[in-house]
């Protein structure tokens, strides 16, 4: 009973204190689960391989409604037949398109789009993490923030299989902000002279667990000091909202405005891995007449709402090709990988005959476009899976895995 009483003190204390960079608070935990963590800290720690220095940086776009299967995948060999790919055609030799991919082990519907970043088919407390967190689980960090989750907050997960806090709605001020903004040092050190006084008072049960979870977060926020001590980069940036709802329903957090914040972070070395969302469109000054999710419910019953449906969509690959521009002047393209998703085949019926899915920059060879269905038997096993191209994401960036979420192979031959 004593050590009981004395753990669940423990895990007040342990709530105060926090977390920073990602980690994930540690109040989440019950006493029941916080030692089976800890256990598997331990072993964690026990089998931790050295970090790897990447110089390549990681972005990841989702929209999380999809793209109409009619307008994505290119009819033919030329990627100007797909009307939304023509939008990147200053870009066609920096990219390769997956045609057809797919995971077999997400499923359809709104829920399965938790898996679109891990591969499974329920993320709820299952052992799964997504590509982004994976990737930071094995560089060393050489920039302000490992990792910057700015998209749906539905799609990061962390090692522990909780959902990564997101700044996706917070608007492009205080995604500015803690990206260029100070930290207070001594907030940390506080952190840490609080973690060093209660590892005096651990319970003797479990002790081992307790000591490597304590010892991951003293390393984490030993980090996070060291970087709050160095100056801030001045940067310009306008963080004011442009895209307003005239119709009550709040401010439109703009995609541009999101990808620039990406290419200053990347730029001034506050972030390596980033994820971002388009916001779910609803009436806005783009002109249409729907919200996105009602467009692809609607698309095909008029030509005028498949074509506002349309116009949204080549403003969001617009906004993609111009981020691969500015990336590019700024000498930054080859080193920086971009993964570019939808999450649904057909917006409207939630379906996922496939991904809508391409690849950018990164130093890979890139092919144009890749079809990944058996054309010979287009029902048949996937030539190419997503498991595979994450894989060989995580190669290029330096970091020696053999599979993904259990999923073993790669795409090593057609990209590098």
């Amino acid at each position: 009973m004593h050590n009981q009483m004395k753990r669940r003190g423990l895990l007040k204390c342990l709530a105060g204190v926090g977390t920073l960079a990602g980690l994930q608070p540690l109040s989440l935990l019950t006493d029941g689960n916080f030692a089976e963590s800890t256990a598997a800290a331990s072993t964690a720690t026990s089998s931790r391989t050295e970090p790897v220095t990447s110089a390549k940086n990681l972005v990841i776009i989702v929209n999380m409604l999809g793209y109409n299967q009619h307008t994505f995948n290119p009819p033919a060999d030329d990627l100007n037949s797909s009307p939304l790919l023509a939008q990147l055609q200053d870009h066609h030799g920096d990219l390769t398109v997956f045609k057809g991919i797919m995971q077999p082990e997400i499923i359809r519907g709104h829920n399965g789009g938790r898996g679109i970043l891990t591969c499974n088919k329920d993320q709820t407390n299952g052992p799964y993490i997504s590509l982004d967190q994976l990737a930071c689980e094995h560089l060393q960090q050489l920039t302000r923030y490992k990792s910057v989750h700015m998209g749906n907050k539905t799609i990061v997960w962390n090692k522990n299989s909780r959902a990564v806090p997101t700044l996706h709605e917070l608007g492009p001020e205080k995604i500015f902000d803690h990206l260029f903004g100070e930290t207070p040092t001594d907030v940390i050190e506080q952190k840490l002279k609080s973690i060093g006084t209660m590892r005096q008072s651990l319970p003797q049960q479990n002790r081992a667990a307790y000591v490597a979870s304590f010892e991951e977060h003293e390393r984490t926020l030993a980090t996070d000091l060291e970087w709050a001590k160095k100056p801030v980069p001045k940067v310009e940036f306008d963080t004011k909202l442009h895209l307003t709802d005239h119709h009550g329903r709040g401010v439109l957090d703009p995609f541009q405005q999101h990808l620039e914040l990406i290419r200053l972070g990347i730029k001034y070395r506050r972030g390596q891995v980033f994820v971002a969302s388009p916001p779910f469109v609803d009436k806005t000054d783009y002109g249409v007449g729907y919200g996105y999710h009602a467009l692809g419910h609607r698309a095909h019953l008029e030509k005028s709402i498949f074509g506002e449906m349309l116009m949204l969509e080549q403003h969001f690959l617009g906004c993609l090709s111009d981020f691969l521009t500015d990336l590019k002047k700024d000498q930054l393209l080859d080193d920086t990988i971009v993964l570019f998703m939808g999450a649904f085949s057909s917006p409207g019926g939630h379906s996922r005959e496939y991904l809508p899915t391409l690849l950018a920059g990164g130093g890979f060879d890139h092919q144009g476009l890749v079809e990944c269905r058996n054309p010979s038997n287009p029902d048949g096993p996937l030539q190419h899976t997503l498991s595979q191209l994450y894989v060989s994401i995580l190669h290029q960036m330096g970091i020696d895995l053999n599979e993904f979420s259990g999923h073993e192979g790669n795409l090593d031959k057609i990209l590098t």
